[in-house]
């Protein structure tokens, strides 16, 4: 079926590839001028609205043309349909997937309010992945369930569940640790502004086209590598005092774990 692109929605949650590749656009556009053939993009249809489900390359492609229709296979079904059929697109056509687009469609599914339900192997088999994968990413997730909108049988349905949030360890720093990440801080800053002048340095030297601007550029060339002289000593000198707290913090430490073990051996433990 040729279907007008304007008709066909591109903004409703349905695209689960990581990003959109320009250069992939660009390739099938030029194809496309020069009469290549593309299989046809997939569109679900829920009666008043027209979803893409696979084929957002192509369809880019076919925009950025000035093409006005594009042959589609447009199948009946709601836009959780559409959703659910985009994370198990492309497994071996077209541009492939990249582990950025398999983790995604993973995280759309194990964070769904209905289909974080399924097994580990049901979603693998949907999604074209490894369970271990699967569950990979429900460990680090927590799988906890969110709310959730859709319309099921002409009416929105709302579900939600309350968040179970895994709690984190906290994590206590004594004093050495903490004057050592300001150190770290500091050393990192002075870093970042010793590129900045080698990049001012740099621009300096291509500006340097006749005499004055020759001059000009050697007095700044000059008072450059002064400053950029001055942020190495400083980053040497900070660095070094980093690494000096990073030891005593490590001194301090066995100590109290000494300490600790003579207390505890004192009070019977």
């Amino acid at each position: 079926m040729n279907l007008s692109l304007d008709k066909i929605r591109t903004d409703a949650g349905t695209q689960s590839r990581e990003k959109i590749d320009q250069n992939v656009i660009a390739e099938y556009a030029d194809s496309m001028k020069n009469g290549a053939q593309f299989p046809q993009i997939i569109v679900f249809h829920d009666g008043a609205e027209y979803f893409l489900a696979d084929g957002f390359h192509r369809y880019f492609a076919a925009r950025k043309i000035n093409s006005p229709n594009l042959d589609c296979d447009v199948r009946e079904g709601t836009l959780r349909d559409c959703i659910l059929f985009s994370y198990g697109a492309n497994p071996n056509h077209g541009l492939r997937r990249t582990a950025a687009d398999k983790r995604k469609a993973v995280i759309g599914m194990v964070t769904d309010i209905e289909w974080q339900d399924w097994s580990d192997r049901e979603i693998a088999k949907h999604c074209n992945v490894s369970h271990t994968f699967v569950a990979a990413i429900r460990k680090e997730l927590g799988s906890t369930k969110t709310e959730t909108k859709f319309v099921r049988n002409g009416k929105e349905v709302t579900q939600s569940e309350k968040l179970t949030k895994k709690e984190e360890p906290i994590e206590v720093f004594d004093q050495a640790a903490i004057n050592a990440e300001i150190q770290r801080a500091a050393s990192d800053n002075l870093q970042k502004e010793n590129e900045d002048l080698r990049d001012q340095l740099t621009v300096a030297l291509a500006a340097s086209s006749d005499d004055v601007e020759k001059e000009k550029a050697a007095s700044i060339i000059t008072d450059l590598r002064a400053q950029i002289r001055m942020l190495e000593v400083e980053l040497r000198a900070m660095t070094n005092s980093r690494d000096q707290f990073q030891s005593e913090n490590i001194q301090l430490m066995k100590q109290v774990a000494m300490l600790q073990k003579k207390l505890n051996k004192l009070e019977g433990k």
